[in-house]
């Protein structure tokens, strides 16, 4: 069951809070760096994470970018009653949609062509066809909209293990996951947003284990 190493810690009520503790770690400055340096500053009205996880960078991006609508769509409900709470103190949205969706089997209930930026991280690794997933994400970003992803990436085990070890995982542990969770170089990701129909794909690769890629919808 290597392809659910991910997912057994969505439900686990200690990791879910791990994960909420652990976030300005992985959403660190270096990351909000490469995030403005690809994306620009203009208001963007509907944003949208796809696996928002505990909705701390959902919450982020909806003050960064004015949004008046979130949508925060998990396959975990833990994650979601997080995200709903975090939306609710830290931002000033309107609308707040939360949606469970299991992604690998259920289509995602939202209107074709509303959003204005997307985001799925440290996701795309998990799902069992990210071609498919990014196809479904594709639909439902409006023209001129935006979809970033933000993962892990492959050709450097080495630094990989390092930085978990850093962040409390055994090298045991590290190793183990490094296959699942640097599944895709970024060039493989700028081309899983290709091939979905996104266009000006540009991507950033931050200390050579993680990257951010940006697609955008004509």
């Amino acid at each position: 069951m290597a392809h659910h190493h991910g997912k057994a810690d969505w439900t686990d009520d200690e990791r879910v809070q791990r994960m909420a503790k652990s976030y300005n770690v992985r959403y660190d400055d270096a990351f909000w760096d490469t995030f403005d340096t690809l994306t620009s500053g203009e208001s963007r009205s509907v944003v949208a994470d796809f696996g928002c996880g505990p909705g701390l960078l959902l919450a982020d991006v909806a003050n960064r970018f004015n949004a008046h609508s979130a949508i925060a769509l998990d396959e975990s409900e833990q994650m979601l009653a997080l995200a709903k709470t975090s939306l609710e103190e830290r931002t000033n949205l309107q609308s707040i949609d939360i949606q469970h969706v299991n992604f690998d089997a259920e289509t995602i209930r939202v209107d074709p062509d509303s959003i204005d930026f997307a985001f799925s991280g440290f996701m795309l690794h998990e799902v069992a066809s990210p071609s498919d997933f990014v196809s479904q994400v594709y639909k439902h970003v409006k023209s001129n909209g935006i979809y970033v992803v933000y993962d892990f990436v492959s050709g450097n085990e080495e630094m990989f293990v390092k930085t978990m070890s850093e962040q409390g995982m055994s090298e045991e542990q590290a190793r183990k996951r490094y296959p699942h969770m640097c599944k895709h170089s970024a060039d493989d990701i700028v081309a899983i947003l290709e091939t979905s129909g996104f266009s000006n794909c540009r991507a950033q690769t931050i200390g050579e284990i993680r990257a951010v890629v940006v697609g955008l919808k004509r």
